[in-house]
């Protein structure tokens, strides 16, 4: 069996400031294996987009910080790796898609000169062949006349098309892995629609593996092989897709579900999870979820439940996923 090409063990990140070290993701684990999809979904503030950036090792520099846990990419540990070995690994091997286009994209250069930087720094082309091969990646991406949008500037394209130019400007060298934060938040449903489907074509035709990030169980249902739900910091279920929407073994994961709104609930009102996420400086005792939970017991208050395998490679922390599966109050 072959090793996956992301393996995130036990990661913990913390913010060390003034007030004190604020945790933001607590003993996070999951896998990604070659050619897979694999959704990390939950509301804002659950650690989607601070694990992101601690896999490309661009937590902020003076307070974020990995303080335990490893992760290994082609076996060897991201974490230990200097600001040169990570730049060499950064836009090369493993690249990210920003969650917002227009504060990712430099105003001052063309989109051509934005994508062409990477391959003339990794690849080493000259300026000639590197805007040759941003040419072509705007083409592969469905850019229309790619001769000329080359030359133009983030502000003269349409939102749409700045997504599409950042996903140009991650796939020009060829990664591994996508890192890919929440890219269709910005976007209507229509272009939305079309950037998934682009994406779900190149995954096919680059032979790589995508790591996507999105609060959107819709986006989730479409895209994703395997999802891993994070609250509050901590994952707390992690389970193939069909198996997701089919039987949910978490409270948190079966209050997201419910929240969606389907075709046929005329007249019916928006399910919600009741109350907020907690502050991360004041979390509450046992399950961080309880205090939101219908199915909280006096043992969720007081001890905090551990992410196990259960039902061969599912994982759940929840102390009561039986009871929930059968929909028991408790």
């Amino acid at each position: 069996m072959t090793k996956p090409i992301l393996e995130v063990k036990d990661l913990s990140i913390n913010f060390h400031t003034e007030r004190g070290v604020i945790p933001a993701v607590k003993n996070c684990s999951f896998t990604i294996e070659s050619g897979e999809t694999v959704c990390i979904v939950g509301e804002s503030g659950s650690g989607k987009s601070v694990s992101s950036l601690g896999i490309m090792g661009l937590l902020p520099k003076d307070t974020g910080r990995a303080d335990h846990g490893e992760i290994l990419f082609g076996g060897q540990d991201l974490l230990k790796k200097n600001k040169k070995d990570m730049r060499r690994i950064r836009g090369n091997e493993i690249s990210m898609i920003f969650q917002e286009p227009m504060t990712s994209l430099n105003p001052v250069y063309t989109v051509g000169d934005q994508i062409a930087e990477s391959l003339r720094f990794h690849k080493k082309m000259n300026k000639k062949q590197s805007m040759e091969k941003a040419i072509e990646f705007l083409k592969l991406v469905g850019i229309p006349s790619p001769e000329q949008r080359i030359n133009e500037y983030p502000h003269q394209l349409s939102g749409g098309m700045r997504q599409r130019i950042m996903i140009a400007m991650a796939l020009a060298c060829d990664p591994k892995l996508l890192i890919a934060d929440e890219p269709t938040t910005a976007l209507d449903v229509t272009i939305q629609a079309q950037v998934l489907e682009l994406m779900k074509d190149l995954k096919e035709k680059l032979g790589m593996s995508i790591l996507f990030i999105t609060h959107d169980l819709g986006v989730v249902a479409d895209i994703a092989d395997r999802v891993v739900v994070m609250y509050a910091g901590v994952v707390v279920e992690e389970a193939t897709v069909w198996e997701i929407f089919a039987n949910p073994y978490h409270p948190y994961t079966l209050g997201l579900l419910e929240a969606m709104p389907t075709v046929d609930a005329k007249g019916e009102r928006l399910k919600t999870i009741e109350g907020t996420l907690p502050n991360p400086t004041q979390l509450p005792g046992g399950c961080r979820f309880n205090p939101r939970c219908r199915f909280a017991s006096e043992l969720c208050r007081n001890e905090e439940p551990t992410l196990e395998k259960v039902d061969g490679e599912r994982r759940v922390a929840c102390w009561h996923y039986d009871k929930l599966i059968t929909k028991e109050v408790i």
